[in-house]
């Protein structure tokens, strides 16, 4: 995206969107990181705002540290790590900060998120892009209040381009982590994702961030791979931003696909969008483990389950913050169809002080008790055929000797 440098000097990296606006380097916006979505929030502040953008200082132990010391102490992860973000970014320059503005706990982070940096010295600017369920009316009440000469022209073109390269992104990232543990070569997945990353941002309109998802979808399709009949199929669910943060999971997936194993993780902004005012499909489709709304994500995670479950997954790692109630209730049903099931769950909870050391360790025996259940039912079922073709044949022989 573009750096206040890049602004001060007339360089943008959104030159060819569809109708450019000066760039205000006195408006430096971050969006805190989720993953890669960041890109998103950067390209509504530039095309819509006309702000500069900067990226967020990569994260590290400190911003942990400032974002617990600076947060009451039983707020939910996210909330810490997202306001490290903001105060290490405040350090830097930045003076904008968004956030989605919906979800649970979210929704109201802005608002105590404010205060705190107000208090550390900090003259920032919060913006909470949507209400409790994001809509792009609400967006673009947000946007337009904000930017007066935004038209619904224009914003409609810019927000068709989000869309259409959230859909690319995720569409492209999901391929990657099925795919990336069996590549021959190490590391093609990850440059040709990076490059995709660093074309589309630039993409001026829905038409050519497609055109773009097109080009990569077929350089990752045509990375060579070394990928078994039946590789260990391992689903990850749970709180949107703790599974989708890579740093917040200390690294989960990429220890993984190190290991060789398939992810498979169904939850992203394409799919949570989807699923926002689809409770009651959630609960039909959650096998009758659940007939109300448990709040946030929690009925996608069990309607998920219970698809990989039936779908014959080996196992699933259920992911949350500390203090993360609906989640919590979610761990509860999730037993019930582990036990139904006969599919090993996991359950991970990530705060402040976790270390990367004990999660991997974990990891680590959940995979040897997976690949050891799946010796076993192999065996099992080798026994199991060998019983039936001996019945088969004493029935046989009986049948022979005219009994």
């Amino acid at each position: 995206m573009t750096t206040a440098n890049q602004a001060a000097t007339g360089q943008t990296a959104v030159s060819t969107a569809v109708k450019t606006l000066a760039l205000n380097p006195e408006k430096i916006a971050v969006t805190p990181t989720i993953g890669d979505y960041h890109i998103l929030g950067d390209i509504l502040m530039e095309r819509c705002l006309g702000y500069t953008t900067m990226p967020c200082p990569p994260m590290t132990k400190r911003t942990l540290e400032l974002g617990a010391k600076n947060s009451p102490d039983m707020i939910c992860t996210p909330f810490k790590i997202t306001l490290g973000n903001q105060i290490e970014a405040a350090e830097q320059g930045a003076n904008v900060f968004i956030m989605p503005g919906a979800g649970c706990r979210l929704g109201f982070y802005d608002i105590l998120q404010r205060q705190v940096l107000k208090d550390l010295g900090f003259k920032v600017e919060l913006i909470s892009l949507f209400d409790y369920v994001p809509t792009a009316k609400r967006l673009f009440q947000t946007l337009s209040s904000i930017n007066p000469d935004l038209t619904q022209e224009h914003f409609d073109r810019v927000f068709a381009t989000v869309v259409q390269i959230t859909l690319e992104m995720d569409k492209l990232a999901d391929f990657m982590r099925r795919n990336r543990a069996f590549e021959i070569t190490k590391g093609d997945f990850q440059r040709a994702y990076q490059d995709y990353l660093q074309e589309v941002i630039d993409a001026s309109c829905a038409d050519a961030a497609a055109d773009v998802g097109i080009k990569y979808d077929k350089i990752l399709k045509a990375i060579p791979l070394d990928k078994p009949r039946r590789p260990i199929r391992i689903g990850i669910l749970g709180e949107i931003y703790v599974v989708v943060e890579p740093f917040s999971n200390c690294h989960m997936e990429d220890w993984l696909t190190e290991h060789k194993v398939e992810i498979d993780r169904p939850f992203d902004l394409t799919r949570m969008a989807m699923a926002i005012n689809s409770v009651p499909e959630l609960i039909e489709k959650s096998g009758g483990y659940v007939d109300y709304n448990l709040g946030s994500t929690a009925n996608e995670v069990i309607a998920q389950a219970h698809s990989m479950m039936q779908d014959g997954i080996d196992g699933i790692i259920h992911v949350k913050p500390a203090s993360c109630s609906p989640e919590i209730t979610a761990m509860t049903i999730l037993q019930n169809m582990s036990r139904d099931f006969g599919v090993p769950v996991m359950y991970l909870t990530f705060d402040t002080e976790t270390g990367e050391a004990g999660v991997h360790t974990r990891l680590e025996a959940f995979l040897d008790m997976i690949t050891m259940k799946r010796q076993d039912d192999s065996v099992s079922e080798v026994v199991n055929q060998a019983v039936a073709e001996g019945n088969q044949a004493g029935i046989n022989q009986k049948k022979g000797e005219g009994y």
